[in-house]
């Protein structure tokens, strides 16, 4: 059956390639959904990086706007999990310029479902659950129902990953079993990680076992075998069945190294180490930890890149927001000035005793103009609000105010994380303790904590003050 399969991919791929003048909108759509939906299960991400990019060629040789964006979607798709950040946002982009106007809701769907999946990647996970939310509205409107049902779960999966790791349990619970109608290995893997948390081996087990027996009942794509196989070698570790458990792990990383899955192909590598720690194997385990170091910085450095577009991006939704309101605003004190001038006009027209009436208008008008244009400036107390109410907009106000800072602090110091930034804002508004505690929601001894692990990454010594460090630099 398999033979089969791999057959009919390579038939399909060289209709691309020999028979161009033959090929169809319909033959794209075929190609794009079913070929993409095989190549995906057989975790042949490769292949289909250079299949869509060809179609995309051929869609614009026919004109065919769908199918070229849907190809931007699909090569999105799978680079987020090649963990190529940075060019899966690009492709989103690209498809989301060509979907402007149009009213293509499936596709729509599958754009903001993509652009989620993307931010769960980065730890964005409230901007993630955000774009699941348009999507479901959006998903909602497609009228295939196959398709609307398989788009509908996708979206409950991927919004329970998120609300996991934002610590939302109810609402974790509640997509969870939403996602029960039809399961997949992942749904299984991660209940069972829940109790290896507390130490509840037996039932972790339980669940992966029932992750594993999807893998003979359903068609899974092949990163849900390497999930459960890992979960296995897991599961083994905390046995102390060290041996069986490498052979597990190795299996799964196999199939995460060919399919180019670096997450996956990372989690291997730290349960190797751990693995080889409990046989008594130190040459071994530092090997695999200096190879998940590596990778690890590799990722990291990806992720980075791609949270930085992320920022950008919402700097610049935020900026033509403002630019709109700024528009209104504008146009609302033209009107107010224009008609305080007629009333003026007529005032002094018809009665010359009014004029300080009209001097008072006047006055009024202009005291008016100037509070709005003072209101506009106050960067600082629109700062501290922002900062009080956890506004997400916080950060990309904080980076338009103090472009030069924040440009020159994450150019000297990449490793930092939007928490760190985050706290790097708060210090360089000369917030105390106490106030950075009851922004964030956490205890002061907490806060105290982060600035400790923060002046860590900054590499200070004790004797220099990290307020006095952020403010001069």
């Amino acid at each position: 059956m398999t033979l089969f399969k791999n057959i009919f991919i390579v038939l399909l791929l060289l209709l691309i390639c020999n028979f161009k003048s033959q090929i169809t909108t319909a033959k794209i759509d075929s190609l794009q959904t079913t070929v993409f939906s095989k190549l995906l299960k057989n975790g042949e991400l490769y292949k289909i990086v250079l299949l869509e990019t060809k179609l995309r060629k051929e869609c614009q040789r026919l004109n065919y706007e769908n199918g070229e964006i849907r190809g931007c979607l699909n090569l999105a798709n799978v680079l987020i999990l090649m963990k190529k950040d940075k060019e899966s946002l690009q492709m989103l982009e690209m498809a989301e310029k060509e979907l402007k106007g149009k009213k293509e809701y499936a596709l729509e769907a599958y754009m903001y479902f993509v652009y989620g999946k993307n931010y769960n990647s980065l730890g964005l996970h409230e901007q993630a659950i955000k774009c699941f939310d348009t999507a479901f509205v959006l998903a909602h409107k497609i009228k295939d129902r196959k398709e609307k049902e398989k788009r509908l779960y996708s979206i409950y999966d991927w919004k329970r990953n998120s609300f996991e790791y934002l610590g939302l349990m109810d609402s974790v619970y509640s997509n969870e079993r939403k996602c029960m109608k039809s399961p997949t290995p992942m749904l299984f893997i991660t209940i069972a990680e829940r109790h290896f948390k507390l130490n509840n081996i037996d039932s972790a087990e339980f669940y992966i076992n029932k992750a594993n027996e999807l893998l003979t009942t359903r068609q899974i794509p092949i990163e849900g075998k390497a999930n459960v196989l890992r979960a296995f070698g897991k599961l083994n570790i905390e046995k102390k069945n060290y041996n069986k458990a490498l052979n597990y792990l190795f299996s799964s990383l196999n199939i995460t190294s060919k399919a180019q899955l670096g997450k996956g192909t990372l989690e291997s590598y730290k349960l190797i180490a751990e693995a080889y720690n409990g046989l008594n194997f130190p040459e071994q385990e530092s090997e695999y930890l200096a190879k998940y170091s590596a990778l690890n910085d590799s990722l990291q450095r990806e992720e980075n890149v791609g949270i930085n577009m992320v920022i950008k991006r919402m700097h610049k939704e935020q900026a033509d927001k403002e630019k709109r309101y700024s528009s209104v605003l504008l146009y609302v004190i033209l009107s107010i000035v224009f008609l305080g001038s007629i009333i003026v006009y007529f005032v002094f027209k018809f009665s010359r005793s009014r004029e300080r009436i009209k001097d008072a208008m006047i006055n009024e008008k202009v005291k008016e103009s100037e509070n709005l244009k003072r209101k506009l400036t106050t960067t600082y107390e629109e700062l501290i609000m922002l900062a009080k109410r956890s506004d997400p907009s916080f950060m990309i106000k904080f980076r338009d105010s103090h472009s030069d800072f924040y440009d020159c602090l994450i150019s000297k110091y990449p490793d930092l994380n939007p928490n760190d930034l985050r706290l790097c804002a708060f210090l360089k508004l000369d917030l105390s303790n106490k106030q950075i505690s009851d922004y964030d929601h956490i205890s002061i001894r907490t806060a105290e904590s982060k600035k400790y692990r923060l002046r860590k990454k900054l590499k200070l010594s004790r004797d220099i003050d990290l307020y006095k460090w952020i403010q001069n630099f």
